[in-house]
C-alpha cells in the first residue's frame, strides 16, 4: 500500500476498490443507506463486528458528493477563466472578448414562408376560426429542424429538509432544499447538470456551453415550466445574445385547467369543453384570441370571475414564451421540458422523494450530483482520474 493511495484517509478507515467504491454508490443512488448497507454485508458475508455501518457510508458518499461537486465546480471555473469570465459569478459582462459565432450567432434557417403557409392551410381544414393558424412573426422564427440547435431545459425539485433537531411540542417548519436539475440535447446527444443553488447551476451551463462550442452559430431554446425565478436567469446568464424561452406546452395547459376548475361552472361535459376549446386555441400560440374567448364566456358558465381574471392576466405575462405548439408538433419540434422532469426522477425524486424522508444540504446534493454523473457516463473517470471530461454523451 503506496502513501499516495491512503492520502486523506482517517484511522481505522478502509481502503475501497474503485469497483466496490463504485458499487457503493450504484446502490446508494437507488436504495436507502440502511438497505445499501444490508446488501453488501449479506453479499460480503460480513459479521457484526466487520460490517459495512449506515453511517458511515453515509458520510462516506457526503464526502465523496462534495469532492465530486468541486470537481464540476473547478472544472467549470477553468472554463470561464480561459474565455476572460468572472468565474465566481460565471455572467458574461459587457466587455468580455468572445469569438463573434458566440455573440452575435450567424443563427440556422428558420422554417421558410412557402412551408409554413402550406403547413397552415393543411392544418386549418375544418377548425374553428379561433382555432385556427396564421402566419405571423409567432409562426416565423420557428426553426428549421434541429440542426446547430441546443435545446436546455431546467427545472427545480424540492426535497423535505433534514434539521438537526426540534424542541419537543413545537409544530414542523416544512422547509425545502431545492436542487436545480438542468438537461442539455442538441444532434441525439445530452448531458445534465445540477446543483443546489440556481445561481451555481447556470454557472456551470455556461461553462459547459463554451466548452463544447454550443454558443457558437447556435440556437439556444430553453423550456421550462414558467417560473420566474428560471426565466429571470436564462436573461441574466444568456441575456446578452439571441435565445428563445418557450413555456413548457403540459404546464400551460395544467395551469388552465386549474384556473378554469375554479372559475366556470356547469355540468362535467360543459367544462370539459370550455377546456377543450381554450387548449385549442392556445395551442395555436394566439394569446390574444385565448383571452378573447375567456371574455365571451357567458355569466351562466362563470363560477367565479376572479379565477377568470387571473387566468387572463396568467396567459398575458406568459404570452411572450408562448409558441405555435400546433405547427412545432407538425414539425416534429419539441413543445416540452419533458426530458428535464424526466432527469428530475433520475437525479433526485425517484431516491430523495419518498414519504418520511428528510434530507440536509450535504446528502441531497451528495446523492444528486454522484447520479447526474453516472447518467453523464462520467463517474469512473473521475473515481481514477479525478476528471470531468464535460463531454455529450449519446
Amino acid at each position: 500500500m503506496d502513501k499516495k493511495s491512503t492520502k486523506g484517509m482517517k484511522p481505522k478507515q478502509r481502503l475501497r476498490s474503485t469497483s466496490f467504491r463504485e458499487l457503493n454508490l450504484q446502490l446508494v443512488s437507488k436504495l436507502s443507506y440502511r438497505d445499501t448497507t444490508d446488501v453488501l454485508n449479506r453479499a460480503l458475508h460480513r459479521e457484526e463486528r466487520e460490517s459495512v455501518k449506515t453511517s458511515t457510508l453515509e458520510d462516506w458518499v457526503e464526502s465523496f458528493g462534495k469532492s465530486l461537486s468541486e470537481g464540476y465546480t473547478s472544472k467549470a471555473e477553468e472554463i470561464l477563466e480561459s474565455y476572460h469570465i468572472d468565474k465566481q459569478s460565471g455572467i458574461i459582462s459587457e466587455g468580455v472578448s468572445l469569438p463573434p459565432s458566440v455573440l452575435n450567432p450567424e443563427l440556422p434557417a428558420v422554417i421558410g414562408e412557402k412551408r409554413a403557409r402550406s403547413l397552415i392551410t393543411e392544418y386549418n381544414r375544418g377548425r374553428d376560426r379561433m382555432a385556427k393558424l396564421k402566419y405571423d412573426d409567432l409562426i416565423s422564427g420557428i426553426e428549421d429542424g434541429t440542426q446547430k440547435c441546443c435545446y436546455i431545459s431546467v427545472d427545480d425539485i424540492g426535497v423535505r429538509f433534514q434539521k438537526p433537531g426540534r424542541k419537543g411540542g413545537c409544530k414542523k417548519n416544512r422547509s425545502f432544499i431545492e436542487n436545480t436539475v438542468i438537461h442539455i440535447q442538441t444532434e441525439g446527444k445530452q448531458y445534465t447538470l445540477t446543483a443546489i443553488g440556481m445561481d451555481k447551476a447556470f454557472k456551470l451551463l455556461v461553462a459547459f456551453l463554451l466548452e463544447n462550442r454550443l454558443m457558437e452559430d447556435y440556437r439556444l431554446i430553453f423550456f421550462s415550466d414558467g417560473a420566474s425565478c428560471i426565466r429571470d436567469n436564462i436573461g441574466k446568464y444568456f441575456g446578452f445574445r439571441q435565445h428563445t424561452i418557450i413555456l413548457d406546452w403540459l404546464h400551460l395547459e395544467k395551469k388552465c385547467n386549474e384556473f378554469l376548475s375554479m372559475g366556470i361552472k356547469g355540468s362535467k361535459d360543459e367544462k370539459q369543453q370550455i377546456k377543450k376549446k381554450l387548449a385549442s386555441i392556445l395551442w395555436t400560440g394566439r394569446h390574444q384570441n385565448a383571452i378573447n374567448y375567456l371574455e365571451s364566456l357567458k355569466k351562466s358558465q362563470v363560477r367565479n370571475s376572479v379565477k377568470i381574471e387571473e387566468l387572463k392576466d396568467y396567459i398575458r405575462r406568459k404570452s411572450p414564451n408562448l409558441t405555435c405548439y400546433a405547427l412545432r408538433h407538425e414539425l416534429n419540434l419539441r413543445i416540452s421540458s419533458n426530458r428535464v422532469e424526466k432527469a428530475n426522477d433520475l437525479v433526485v425524486a425517484t431516491r430523495q422523494k419518498h414519504n418520511g424522508m428528510s434530507w440536509s444540504r450535504k446528502g441531497s446534493g451528495a446523492l444528486a450530483v454522484v447520479t447526474a454523473t453516472m447518467i453523464n457516463g462520467e463517474l469512473k473517470e473521475w473515481m481514477t482520474q479525478n476528471k470531468i471530461s464535460y463531454r455529450m454523451v449519446a
